[in-house]
Parts: structure tokens; C-alpha cells; sequence
């Protein structure tokens, strides 16, 4: 499947940082509610619309895979059709200027001895203007880890979105997807955080070429 990718009026960082100690949930999402088994090439997810490509369902145990904790459900981010998917929220979510806003999830390699693999975090607006953080590669049995991006208000309503890149079957496993402001109630600090800044980037976005596997 193609990936799209924003043209950005600021440069992208990333760097190993703390999130911030107080956070508000706007949305999170284990996957444990979503089936009661695990099953290729899954399209009834509860919270998501699979936008692009396949994936699989994973009940923890599951064709060998196992989700954070060992228990639960997860996504095995190239399903079974040689067309890695994509997830797109179907809730949407209006930003508010001056709020920080961080976009978090746990990932681990694939478990079954494929390729090493990569993923994009996105969030895309209902215009079309889409900004992009690749995150790979990442190793074969590579432990689960937690990856994110920061960005500020940029108007528009806009939905978050995970995409696996590649075809070979064996994905990337994604967990525990949330999304969160600076204002509220405290939440645990991941232990590595891409920081992006959406402030200042083009509104403009521009279809990419899918990467190899």
C-alpha cells in the first residue's frame, strides 16, 4: 500500500525524552474488546476503520504472537494478503491552540521471524493535509516498546492513524494506542518519545512511495 507523507515547513526531530507528567485522555485503545479470538485479515475493529491493506487480529497466544502483558489483544500490522494495513480512528478530534498533544503506542517486532519491520504514526485532516512520523526499523522479536509524537494545534479536525509498510505477512505488533493532551490526570512516562512539532508544518501533504520491506 502507498504511504503518504506531509511537506514540512519545519524540520522533523526525534530524541530518546520523558512525556510530560500530567496528561488528559482523549482516546485509548488495548484492542481486548475488539474479538475473542484471534483472526486474519480483521476488519471489525471496534474504534477503527481498516483504511488500507490488511491486518490481523491477535488474541495474546495467538499464531505464536503475544500482546504487552502476555494477555489481551493486538494487531499484527501486515496481515495476510502480502498488503500491509492501516488503521484510521473513526472518532475525530478538534484541537485546541496552546495545548500540547501526544499520540503514544507500544509496538514490538515482528514475532515470527520475518524482515525487520516499519511503521507510521500519521494524523490526517478531513482536507486532506496529513503529517507523518516514520518509526524503524524495527527488529525481528524486538521486545514491545513504547513510540510517540508531540504536536500542537494546527485547526482542522483531524484523525489519528497506524500503518504497517511492507507485504511479507509477518508485521509489526501494535498495542495500547492513546492519545492525550497536557492538561489533566498523570500517566505513566514512556520510556522513548519521537517529539514532532505540527505548529509550523505545511498544511500541503504529498503521496509517498511505499517502502520496501
Amino acid at each position: 500500500m502507498s504511504l503518504r507523507s506531509a511537506t514540512l515547513a519545519a524540520a522533523l526531530a526525534a530524541a530518546l525524552a520523558g512525556a510530560p507528567a500530567h496528561a488528559g485522555i482523549l482516546f485509548q485503545d488495548n484492542f481486548d474488546a475488539d474479538n475473542n479470538a484471534s483472526a486474519l485479515n480483521f476488519s471489525a475493529l471496534l474504534n477503527w476503520t481498516v483504511s488500507g491493506g490488511t491486518i490481523d487480529y491477535i488474541r495474546s497466544g495467538g499464531f505464536g504472537i503475544s500482546c504487552v502483558g502476555g494477555a489481551g489483544g493486538c494487531l499484527d500490522m501486515d496481515g495476510s494478503t502480502g498488503d500491509a494495513g492501516r488503521i484510521t480512528s473513526n472518532q475525530s478530534f478538534t484541537l485546541t491552540p496552546g495545548v500540547n498533544y501526544f499520540f503514544d503506542v507500544e509496538l514490538s517486532g515482528n514475532q515470527r521471524g520475518g524482515a525487520a519491520d516499519n511503521v507510521v504514526l500519521g494524523i490526517i485532516e478531513a482536507g486532506g493535509a496529513e503529517f507523518v512520523l516514520p518509526i524503524g526499523p524495527l527488529a525481528p522479536g524486538a521486545a514491545f516498546a513504547p513510540f510517540g509524537g508531540t504536536f500542537v494545534f494546527q485547526p482542522g479536525s483531524w484523525r489519528i492513524y497506524v500503518e504497517g509498510v511492507g507485504g511479507d505477512n509477518v508485521g509489526a505488533i501494535l498495542d495500547n494506542v492513546v492519545l492525550r493532551d497536557d492538561r489533566a490526570a498523570p500517566v505513566p512516562e514512556p520510556v522513548t518519545v519521537l517529539l514532532f512539532s505540527l505548529g509550523l508544518l505545511a498544511a500541503g501533504a504529498a503521496r509517498g512511495r511505499k517502502l520496501p520491506c
